[in-house]
């Protein structure tokens, strides 16, 4: 959802954004996803071929005053392969300026993968990182209202207030799984 919602509000006249889901792939295959997210020809191209075409299209977007952003989510299910290889992707420059961005997201278990042994360089080219919490019993209430309102609901069905406590309990306020539970109900 949260991806959905940057992905919507870019401008995409200074900007040019591809997102990963599928990330339980090995750095080759990522190179190719981001390749065919971006719109470069991938089929039966060598790696080499494939990294020298993204510089090529970050260099020329840099160009043409827009940057490139990659946005990677289910972070955590990247092996180490593909996230050095993201890594290396972060050494494309163009007059001593990054030529991409790459916002990583990832469920809990990726700050484990960011601390362990061998990724010191990955951990020095990450600017700032960020845990979403779970919502609390206050904010259980305006979330799914909210949600409900972006989809037409007005109030019909009313909802007692009684029920966020419930809600909460049950999903211990995570959103994925309030938006779950409520896809279900």
């Amino acid at each position: 959802m949260l991806v959905g919602n940057l992905f919507n509000s870019l401008d995409k006249d200074r900007l040019i954004a591809a997102k990963i889901v599928s990330t339980n792939v090995q750095s080759s295959d990522l190179i190719r996803l981001i390749c065919s997210e971006l719109g470069i020809p991938h089929e039966r191209r060598a790696k080499a071929t494939l990294l020298k075409s993204l510089e090529d299209r970050f260099r020329e977007s840099a160009e043409d005053g827009k940057h490139v952003l990659l946005v990677i989510d289910e972070a955590q299910n990247l092996p180490r392969d593909s996230l050095e290889e993201l890594r290396m992707l972060s050494n494309f420059e163009h007059n001593s300026k990054p030529l991409v961005q790459s916002f990583l997201l990832g469920q809990r278990e990726f700050r484990r993968t960011l601390r362990a042994p061998g990724l010191e360089q990955l951990r020095q080219r990450v600017i700032a990182a960020y845990h979403l919490g779970p919502l609390s019993k206050g904010e259980i209430g305006s979330y799914i209202k909210h949600r409900l309102n972006v989809v037409g609901w007005q109030d019909d069905p009313e909802l007692d207030d009684a029920i966020y406590e419930e809600i909460h309990k049950f999903t211990r306020g995570v959103p994925r799984r309030i938006n779950t539970f409520f896809d279900r109900l």
